[in-house]
C-alpha cells in the first residue's frame, strides 16, 4: 500500500472514530411547576422557550421534570371548575398535567407536593378518562426509593422498569428509558426520604437509603448496555442531590428538585430581581472519578433549563457547550429564543 493509501486509510478511520464518539445530547428541564397565578402566562412562555430550543436539536433533545409538577392552590383547584368539565370532569390537578403534556415533558420524578391531597387523586390525574377525553399523564412518574406495591390506589399503576417512556405514561416505574438521536437514555427517580414526613403518600413504602436504591436501578440499565443516564431527584435540597451523585456509579447527568435553587451562569440573563444561587452545571465526579452534572433552575416555570452535552464512545460526557444554562421565561426570553408559538393545548 502507498504512502496516500495509507493516510487515507487513515483519515477514514480517524474519521469514523470521530463520529462514533460524538453524541450530542440536549436536556431541557424543570422542576416545582407549582403553578399559581403567574403560570397563566409563565406556563406558557415556557412552552415558546421549549419550542425555541427544540429547535436547535430537534431529534436530540428530552424534556424532563424532577417533580412538584403542581401544588394545592387556586390553580390546580381550577381543574374541579365546572367551567373546565369538558376537560377535567371536576378533577382538580388535571389542568397541571395537561399543561405538563402539552410542553413535551417525557419523564418526571415523584416529588412531595405530587401526595398533598392522597394516592386517589394522584391516580386520577396519572389515568385517563374516557369521560371527556383526559389523557391522563402522557409520561411516566418514576422513583427508585419507593413502593408503591402496598397502596390501594396506586399498585395498579406500577408497571416494569427500562421501558420506552412512551410506552408507559399514565403508570409507574423505577426507570425507564428514551430513544433519543439513534442512543438509548435511561431515566431514573428518586424522592425525597422524608416523604412520609411532608407529605400523604398513603400504603407507599418509603426505602431511606437512597443510593442504594438508585445504583440498584442504574446498574440495571448499564447493565443492559446502557450508558447514558440521567436521575431525575427530588431530594428538598440541592446539597442532598451533590452528595448523592458522589455516592453513584455510571450517572452522567442528575436534575434536582425541591430546593428551586436558580443555577445559572454569570453571563446568563436572569428575570427581573432574580439572583443566581449558583453555577450552571455544578460539576461533581461520581465513585469512579467519571464526570457527572448537577442541574437545576428555580421553578414555577420561570426558567427553562439547558443542558447540551457531548458524550464520548464510552457514554462519558467530553464536554458541555456553553448555550448551556438558566433560560428566562419572560417576554424577552420568548424573543431571544425565536418567539415561538407555546403548544396550542398550553393556552386552551
Amino acid at each position: 500500500m502507498n504512502h496516500s493509501a495509507i493516510a487515507l486509510s487513515l483519515f477514514c478511520a480517524l474519521a469514523m472514530a470521530v463520529r462514533a464518539s460524538a453524541f450530542t445530547l440536549q436536556i431541557l428541564h424543570g422542576s416545582d411547576f407549582e403553578a399559581g397565578i403567574a403560570a397563566l402566562d409563565d406556563a406558557a412562555r415556557f412552552s415558546s422557550v421549549v419550542e425555541g430550543l427544540k429547535a436547535d436539536h430537534p431529534d436530540r433533545t428530552v424534556i424532563l421534570s424532577s417533580g412538584d409538577n403542581y401544588i394545592a392552590g387556586p390553580f390546580m383547584n381550577a381543574g374541579a371548575d365546572p367551567a373546565a368539565a369538558h376537560l377535567c370532569n371536576g378533577v382538580k390537578g388535571r389542568g397541571d398535567i395537561l399543561i405538563l403534556n402539552a410542553i413535551g415533558i417525557q419523564a418526571a420524578a415523584f416529588g412531595n407536593h405530587e401526595f398533598d391531597d392522597n394516592t386517589a387523586l394522584v391516580r386520577s390525574l396519572l389515568q385517563p378518562d374516557g369521560a371527556v377525553g383526559y389523557p391522563g399523564a402522557a409520561f411516566p412518574y418514576l422513583s427508585a426509593n419507593v413502593a408503591f406495591t402496598n397502596d390501594g390506589n396506586l399498585k395498579s399503576q406500577v408497571t416494569n422498569d427500562m421501558l420506552e417512556a412512551s410506552a408507559i405514561s399514565n403508570r409507574i416505574a423505577r426507570s425507564c428509558t428514551i430513544a433519543v438521536g439513534g442512543e438509548t437514555l435511561g431515566v431514573v427517580g428518586a424522592t425525597t426520604p422524608e416523604l412520609a414526613s411532608l407529605s400523604a403518600p398513603g400504603g407507599a413504602v418509603i426505602l431511606t437509603n437512597v443510593a442504594a436504591e438508585v445504583q440498584a436501578a442504574v446498574d440495571a440499565l448499564t447493565n443492559a448496555g446502557i450508558d447514558k443516564v440521567v436521575v431525575v431527584a427530588h431530594l428538598q435540597q440541592i446539597e442532598n442531590e451533590i452528595e448523592l451523585a458522589g455516592r453513584l456509579r455510571g450517572v452522567d447527568v442528575m436534575i434536582a428538585g425541591g430546593s428551586h435553587m436558580l443555577l445559572a451562569k454569570s453571563t446568563d440573563r436572569l428575570r427581573a430581581g432574580d439572583v443566581r444561587a449558583g453555577d450552571y452545571p455544578v460539576a461533581a465526579t461520581d465513585l469512579d472519578g467519571r464526570p457527572v452534572y448537577i442541574l437545576n433552575t428555580a421553578a414555577n416555570y420561570r426558567y427553562v433549563g439547558r443542558f447540551v452535552a457531548e458524550f464520548d464512545a464510552g457514554g462519558v460526557i467530553a464536554g458541555v457547550s456553553a448555550l448551556s444554562g438558566a433560560y428566562a421565561t419572560d417576554a424577552q426570553g420568548v424573543g431571544d429564543t425565536g418567539n415561538h408559538a407555546p403548544a396550542a393545548a398550553v393556552t386552551r
